[in-house]
């Protein structure tokens, strides 16, 4: 058993770099490098981009010890997020095997969190999480000597292309609409629009069938983007206040769908599959919202457990469930709150809702 908790500052790497692939190795060779020099463990890296099935692998490692040799399927991602962890736990529990995530660094609390759901990793800095016994490794609290500067993505992942891009995986239609048609729908600029929708096929998300037909591919893939990029970039810009009820069940009997709102986040996923008691009650609506908050009985509390958010898009909920929002958004959000049994409550809305949403052409 090897068990360390350590205060103190680590490697210091190159925090920008262009090519994603570049930065990948960058990532890995340093995280190797970071382990061998905390533990003594010797670790080799294996074959590079291997296909599991419908999923990626990135590369292999190889974690040798005095009397045994452990293989590990690698996930590098540049920034650790809870949205970024509980899509992993999704994929680890559809595919079983030994998995590893590596990254750049693991805060303390996130490492506890890690080790809780038994996800296995490692960073540059030094902290790593391994559970496979009779190997034993947990070593969190090392931070690198500045912060690491975050990855700047815009485009189709900007604050505007996540409007644009949750409105096209949501409802349909608008992929062979026009492109003010779906300004309309986003709240976007019309050039914005324009932007995207070329960035989508250059990155190769989007086809042309003929002069009148689009059609998304790899769109699991750019589901698993969008869901990431809305937890950092537009989740935290869309709450608008926190709030105290009177009464804390009062979302069983409310009707807020004739004040333009409607449930999100635990009390969403609660409609949908009725195994969510929620204890953030979430509600998306338009501003000002003021007759929402008359109409409810609510009281402003930072600490509050009923969380107003603003609606970002126009269209109508596609799903047959018109008092929430669309289910894509009840899942992101559930998977942004880290919350083990929301992660759980997620998996169960992908396969029942999402999948779908994914197989269609």
């Amino acid at each position: 058993m090897f068990i360390i908790n350590e205060q103190h500052d680590k490697m210091n790497i190159n925090d920008k770099i262009e090519d994603p692939g570049r930065r990948e190795c960058e990532i890995l060779d340093n995280a190797v490098n970071a382990f061998h020099q905390v533990t003594g463990f010797k670790v080799e890296k294996g074959i590079r981009q291997l296909a599991l099935e419908a999923h990626r692998i990135d590369t292999t490692l190889l974690l040798k010890t005095e009397d045994r040799t452990v293989e590990y399927w690698v996930e590098i991602k540049t920034t650790l997020t809870d949205t970024v962890v509980g899509r992993f736990a999704h994929q680890i529990e559809d595919h079983p095997g030994k998995w590893l995530v590596i990254t750049r660094h693991v805060p303390q609390q996130l490492a506890k969190r890690l080790r809780d759901l038994n996800i296995q990793f490692m960073d540059t800095v030094g902290n790593a999480y391994i559970n496979d016994p009779p190997i034993f490794i947990f070593i969190q609290g090392n931070k690198p000597q500045r912060p690491f500067l975050p990855i700047v993505e815009e485009g189709l992942l900007g604050r505007a292309g996540l409007h644009v891009v949750f409105a096209l995986l949501c409802k349909r239609e608008l992929l062979n609409a026009t492109y003010r048609d779906i300004a309309t729908n986003t709240q976007v600029a019309l050039g914005t629009v324009a932007g995207v929708m070329k960035d989508l096929a250059t990155q190769g998300y989007l086809v042309d069938v003929n002069e009148d037909q689009r059609r998304f591919i790899r769109k699991k893939e750019l589901l698993d983007k969008w869901i990431t990029a809305y937890a950092e970039k537009l989740r935290p810009k869309k709450l608008l206040g926190r709030y105290k009820a009177t009464k804390p069940d009062f979302w069983q009997q409310a009707e807020i769908t004739h004040l333009d709102a409607q449930w999100g986040g635990e009390v969403a996923a609660y409609r949908l599959t009725r195994y969510l008691k929620p204890e953030i009650v979430t509600i998306y609506t338009r501003k000002p919202f003021n007759h929402l908050i008359l109409d409810l009985k609510l009281r402003q509390d930072k600490n509050g457990d009923v969380e107003v958010r603003e609606r970002f898009w126009k269209f109508e909920n596609p799903d047959f469930d018109k008092t929430i929002v669309p289910t894509l958004l009840v899942y992101a959000d559930l998977l942004a709150t880290g919350d083990a049994r929301n992660i759980e409550t997620a998996k169960q809305l992908y396969n029942d809702y999402l999948q779908r949403l994914i197989e269609q052409d």
